[in-house]
């Protein structure tokens, strides 16, 4: 018997998951909905009130720049909540005497904060973005009110006459990046703090930064005496600075994706010893 890995029980923990939390992830899905027809209708009522009165601007970038600011928002938030179902003690019994493995469990929660999170975001985009459509067409019916044109997040070819949220594909690449790095952050915090998890990964993080901040600068100038040109000048020396924008977008993009699948990995192994301390 495969006690590790079986695609039947995964699909049978991740349906238990979904069918017995789904008010709580519709509660969220309604949320994020409202959050973002509110932005995008109050942005675009503002920009069609200022077309009558003959002042044009470019809005529908403000608009692309929302949605991917509320992505990466709505993503650490719904990574929060990964130890969900271990947060009380009758959660926690009922996960714990699932005979699925810790990796199946571990998987079908990372199944549902990841993949589930992208598919529940868009939806939700879609519908505020229609609704923002349907609502403006009444209220401005000599405009024609388009749907959100997501062609223009990065440059295409054959759009190079217009602007864009992200000036090229690798700095596209490399957000996503620090999107996966930030919720697998947030991930590895909620196998620590099964409580209040969001605020306390999000404190525990400015405070690793601020003192990581803190060390270079008191190294810095404790090798150059204070003077930070000359770290400049070092800093220039490297090759780093002299290759194309482009490949160090993807330097950096493959950094942190490394560290996201370190964090994934650690988190698993948190998360099992989690289990097996809840166990006795």
């Amino acid at each position: 018997m495969n006690n590790i890995f079986s695609i039947k029980r995964f699909w049978f923990v991740t349906k238990k998951n979904f069918l017995e939390n789904w008010k709580q992830y519709s509660v969220q899905a309604l949320t994020m909905f409202g959050i973002m027809f509110v932005i995008f209708l109050s942005i675009s009522f503002d920009h069609y009130k200022d077309l009558e009165q003959g002042y044009a601007h470019d809005t529908e970038i403000l608009l692309l720049a929302w949605s991917s600011i509320l992505f990466l928002i709505f993503g650490i938030f719904t990574a929060s909540t990964f130890m969900e179902p271990m947060r009380n003690k009758t959660k926690r019994i009922a996960y714990l005497i699932n005979p699925s493995s810790n990796l199946e469990k571990f998987l079908s929660r990372w199944l549902i904060v990841s993949v589930g999170y992208v598919i529940m975001f868009f939806v939700c985009l879609w519908l505020a973005d229609m609704l923002r459509v349907a609502i403006l067409s009444i209220r401005f019916p000599q405009f024609d009110i388009p749907m959100l044109d997501f062609g223009r997040m990065m440059p295409t070819e054959g759009k190079n006459n217009i602007s864009f949220v992200f000036f090229s594909r690798s700095f596209f690449s490399m957000w996503v990046g620090v999107y996966t790095l930030t919720q697998s952050l947030f991930i590895l915090g909620a196998t620590f703090w099964e409580k209040a998890t969001f605020v306390k990964t999000f404190s525990a993080g400015i405070i690793i930064w601020g003192a990581l901040i803190m060390l270079c600068r008191w190294t810095i100038m404790a090798f150059y005496n204070g003077d930070f040109s000359q770290f400049g000048n070092v800093l220039d020396s490297f090759s780093m600075n002299r290759i194309e924008e482009s490949t160090g977008f993807t330097i950096i993009t493959c950094i942190l994706l490394f560290f996201t699948l370190a964090n994934w990995t650690i988190s698993f192994f948190r998360f099992r010893e989690s289990e097996i301390i809840k166990r006795l």
